[in-house]
């Protein structure tokens, strides 16, 4: 009889752990599915157990700080944004003031050796100016402080006016750009000023690189593909080249601070396209990816 109900307490006791045991296993997988769906909203414990309860208290107070450094973050990034654009937006007006003086003065002066001094004050002048003009446009960039009004627009034209408006870029540097698309009418889905931006950026970074021969070639197939092609003396990480503050060689002073690729990516993508860059035998091409026009806005 004592054997009888000492087997009946101990099937109790088996049952209750193997139940509970079953209980917290739920309550485990119940936890991590909810940590899984969101890392915002805290965990809650169905299951009564205090080890249970004093791990899930540990999460969510360990969540509310992870939490309260993000707006912390989010808050100083934007002061930092802020503070960015308006301190390049006042910085604008007399860089402006100071290029236009010493160009009077270089104009005005006939001392050879005052005259090329000058010319590196001015060079070093605009040089700041084209600085605060991409940390500006960064700023607004990073910011979305802009909509892009998209229309269909024929790319050809674009890539066509930023050619000539760089014609005596690529002179000086004795580059030839070649686009044999040029009189074809190539219609994209895009806004015309991030478009022109973007063509802008790319082909000032190139010129500033390279030498010879630069290619634009549009290719159509379920989107429209603009690559631009040119030659480049040093590798370049194409994992990278589109991230802020790139250069691929860190040593080279006075040629930007890397943020022209960053800003086009930021722009195409804006816009619902795509950027990507291919190096092979020191030739570096840049593909710009974008919708092909909208049937029902023609």
């Amino acid at each position: 009889m004592l054997s009888t109900i000492l087997i009946v307490l101990l099937l109790v006791v088996v049952s209750f752990l193997v139940g509970k045991q079953w209980l917290l296993k739920r309550q485990l997988r119940n936890m991590a599915s909810q940590m899984a769906e969101s890392d915002e909203r805290a965990i809650s414990v169905d299951f009564v157990d205090e080890d249970l309860e004093t791990v899930a208290a540990g999460i969510n107070k360990r969540l509310a700080a992870l939490q309260a450094i993000q707006v912390d973050a989010e808050k100083k990034e934007q002061v930092m944004k802020t503070s960015i654009s308006m301190i390049s937006h006042d910085m604008r007006t007399p860089l402006t003031s100071v290029i236009g003086y010493l160009q009077l003065a270089q104009k005005s002066c006939t001392d050879e050796d005052a005259l090329q001094n000058i010319r590196i004050a001015l060079d070093r002048a605009k040089y700041a100016n084209k600085l605060v003009d991409d940390f500006f446009e960064l700023s607004v960039v990073d910011s979305k402080q802009y909509a892009p009004v998209m229309e269909n627009m024929n790319i050809c034209d674009v890539v066509c006016e930023e050619i000539l408006a760089h014609y005596l870029a690529f002179e000086q540097k004795g580059i030839t750009p070649e686009f044999h698309q040029a009189d074809q009418a190539i219609q994209v889905w895009a806004d015309s000023k991030l478009l022109a931006r973007v063509v802008q950026n790319l082909i000032s970074n190139a010129i500033k690189y390279s030498t010879g021969k630069m290619a634009f070639v549009l290719t159509e197939t379920d989107a429209v593909t603009l690559s631009i092609s040119n030659s480049v003396a040093a590798s370049v990480d194409t994992q990278k080249i589109f991230d802020k503050f790139y250069r691929s060689d860190a040593s080279r002073k006075g040629e930007g601070a890397g943020l022209g690729l960053y800003i086009c990516r930021k722009l195409v993508e804006d816009m619902g396209g795509s950027i990507s860059a291919t190096c092979e035998n020191n030739q570096l091409t840049i593909h710009i990816t974008l919708p092909k026009a909208k049937a029902s806005a023609q």
